[in-house]
């Protein structure tokens, strides 16, 4: 009886790899396994370009860290100059700064660097054992680790300098010190402990006319009076204070307001504050993990101590960069004539649930926080933060583990946590936001399988001209500190997931320690010649022409992943990126790329299929020729593309790989030309007989070495018998 015929095209081979999917039930379009491939937005997919450091690559002067941490970020719009940005680089214990605007981007090193070990916190793991976090703020950068205390850095465009300043983080004493019940009455003076007198100076009875006020209700009760009045509760006609008054006015049993002392974050000295001897310092030994730049204001978060924990602390709206550190109220809260609360006053949020709080991002107009046990979300009531009015929302339960992994696209958060990747959705009717975890309906099996070091040393990049995420980690088990040679994709068009693997050379090999995205336009620093309205140039008596430096408008290069390298053969660092055409990373170390189709039963599960033929179409990619008449010449950017067919669920193919990239015609050299490949046909067309029989059959698709390939897609001519 004769087979029954049909066929099946695949044009969008892109879906990219799932791992949750049984074999009956596996999704058209993904692949099963797959390698070191590119995806594409027209349906292809082509092999990945190999790594290889860029065109007149420049090594630094310093030595990688192998032993301390190597972190990335930029400082966006520095000194206020738009599209003028610097990647900094925190190699252990030093940031040092690259101008982003031109190639080759590793020769861009700035003249000037920053040693955190200036700003490292006493008693600390050390400055270069903890990755930096930085916020930029009109054109100003603010710093902060676990390991250091926070500082901004101002870039004067005119002498091409830096100067670095430590922030002093500032509050208001909002804490009682005292037993509040014992404050509804009075207490004996020779009673009152230095935790009542600083709590009675701190609810206002201080200062000129608070502490005139307190002598005199000392003198007349000789007892420190109850916090439940403010001291101007007792004032006469006169404008004195009067303990007739004040006992005239029924307190109740509510506490007055207090905060009248402004204290150092991170060393609470009330004795200097306010006078009175003998109260112990309060030290917060841990410093922020994360810092923001938000309304106008710059926030602080990531304390892990028990008390300041879930705390996060805004500036006031700032006029000037030196008001960093006053996160507090502009008015006295036991003033009698100025006392409220502003708009534009800084201040803390306090979030009691949240634990080790890892990163603090801005998306849209709100504020998010990550912290290792959820996220949350703080807005303003109508979208503009405010002091006196803000909401906060708890998004999801499920947190950050690494920060580094945490990315923007394009207003839409994308982090990694223990179980998964998140993002999140907002509803278009009430705004509210929630988790929505991606990995779970893709590759959440092969998101289990990376191990918690390379999560841990994970760094997330967005290119948001091609629209996709790249995150960069350490294979599992990876000894090598700073070392990362896997990356995963997820391509936002496509919403597709696909891995990739960076291979090492035999010895010395290098290996890429971070990367960022370079949009590749910019501004640039240039030297501009000083003339007179007449033409005359302008020369100092000494002879010398009188230049000033300026930002020119835009400065192009390419749009790219930078990556950044340590070059095996000197230990320095230089750039690289994913362009090179010989298909060996580092110019020497081969590499797999290929792509295993779903299973495919044409059908039906039950009867025995054959599929005598398939028909590849691959994209041409030669690009000319290289060689001479004597030696012959060789296409450049060849392509080939192997296929091995696989019946029932083998994990060996059913026969030997063919070759599916065939030239019909002998293409024709053009000595005159060699830049130039003359063939006539824009697509390669391959029909292959494929051996082998069963009820279901998967597709393998690889690379052969120093070869390219772009698979459009492929047609399968399927026979079906008539009876099992």
């Amino acid at each position: 009886m004769p087979q029954r015929i049909s066929q099946k095209v695949v044009n969008t081979f892109v879906k990219g790899l799932i791992t949750e999917a049984g074999e009956l039930t596996f999704p058209e379009n993904a692949s099963v396994d797959e390698l070191n491939c590119l995806l594409q937005r027209d349906g292809s997919r082509r092999r990945r370009l190999s790594v290889e450091l860029e065109t007149d690559f420049v090594d630094s002067s310093f030595d990688v860290a192998t032993t301390f941490i190597y972190h990335t970020g930029v400082w966006k719009n520095v000194a206020g100059q738009a599209g003028f940005d610097l990647l900094v680089v925190q190699n252990g214990a030093t940031l040092y700064f690259y101008d982003t605007a031109s190639e080759p981007y590793s020769g861009n090193v700035k003249s000037f660097n920053v040693a955190l070990s200036g700003f490292e916190q006493s008693g600390s793991a050390g400055s270069g054992t903890v990755p930096v976090e930085m916020a930029s703020i009109n054109g100003d950068l603010v710093v902060v680790s676990p390991a250091i205390n926070p500082f901004y850095i101002k870039y004067d465009v005119a002498t091409d300098t830096i100067t670095t300043t430590q922030i002093t983080v500032r509050i208001r004493d909002f804490e009682w010190l005292g037993d509040t019940s014992a404050y509804l009455t009075g207490i004996a003076s020779a009673s009152a402990t230095n935790a009542r007198k600083y709590d009675t100076a701190n609810a206002g009875w201080t200062g000129t006319k608070g502490a005139a006020a307190l002598s005199t209700y000392i003198t007349a009760k000789t007892e420190y009076p109850p916090l439940t009045l403010a001291w101007y509760a007792g004032k006469d006609s006169s404008g004195d204070f009067d303990v007739a008054e004040w006992d005239r006015i029924f307190s109740g049993s509510s506490l007055t307001g207090n905060g009248h002392f402004i204290l150092d974050l991170f060393s609470k000295d009330r004795s200097t504050a306010s006078g009175i001897a003998g109260i112990t310092t309060e030290i917060e030994t841990t410093r922020f993990q994360s810092v923001a730049a938000f309304s106008g204001r710059i926030f602080y978060a990531g304390l892990t101590s028990a008390k300041n924990g879930g705390r996060i602390f805004f500036s006031k709206q700032l006029d000037n960069i030196t008001e960093v550190g006053k996160c507090y109220q502009q008015n006295d809260p036991t003033s009698e004539d100025f006392s409220d609360l502003l708009d534009t006053d800084g201040g803390v949020i306090v979030l009691p649930e949240a634990m080790n709080i890892q990163k603090l991002y801005v998306v849209g107009s709100s504020l998010y926080v990550f912290a290792e046990n959820g996220v949350w979300r703080i807005s303003g009531v109508d979208n503009v933060f405010r002091a006196t009015e803000y909401s906060v929302q708890k998004v999801t339960s499920s947190g950050m583990q690494n920060a580094r992994t945490f990315v923007d696209v394009e207003g839409i958060p994308i982090w990694w946590s223990k179980h998964g990747i998140h993002t999140v959705t907002i509803d278009s009717v009430s705004g509210n936001a929630s988790d929505q975890n991606l990995t779970i309906p893709t590759i959440q099996d092969f998101f289990d399988q990376i191990d918690g070091n390379a999560k841990d040393n994970c760094k997330g990049v967005y290119d948001s001209i091609n629209k996709r995420v790249l995150w960069f980690y350490p294979k599992n088990g990876e000894t090598v500190l700073n070392k990362k040679n896997r990356v995963l994709t997820l391509d936002i068009s496509l919403q597709a997931f696909y891995p990739w693997e960076i291979a090492d050379q035999s010895s010395s090999t290098s290996y890429v320690v971070g990367a960022e995205y370079y949009s590749g336009f910019g501004s640039d620093i240039i030297d501009v010649d000083v003339i007179l309205a007449n033409g005359d140039d302008v020369v100092l008596g000494s002879g010398d022409d009188v230049v000033i430096q300026r930002l020119s408008q835009i400065a192009e290069a390419n749009s790219a992943i930078l990556l950044m390298v340590r070059n095996g053969d000197t230990g320095k660092m230089t750039m690289g990126l994913f362009k090179g055409t010989d298909f060996l990373d580092w110019g020497t170390a081969d590499y797999d790329s290929y792509a295993e189709a779903g299973y495919d039963f044409m059908g039906d599960l039950i009867l025995k299929k054959t599929s005598p033929y398939v028909v590849v179409y691959m994209r041409p990619t030669e690009e000319g020729w290289t060689g001479t008449q004597q030696t012959g010449y060789d296409p450049i950017r060849e392509s080939s593309m192997l296929v091995s067919a696989y019946w029932d669920f083998r994990r060996n193919s059913s026969s030997d790989p063919q070759q599916a990239y065939r030239l019909k015609y002998v293409p024709v050299v053009d000595t005159g030309n060699l830049g130039e490949w003359d063939y006539p046909e824009e697509v390669v067309t391959t029909r292959l007989k494929l051996r082998g029989y069963g009820r279901s059959m998967r597709l393998r698709f690889e690379s052969e070495t120093g070869k390219d390939f772009v698979l459009l897609g492929y047609g399968v001519l399927q026979g079906a018998n008539q009876r099992f």
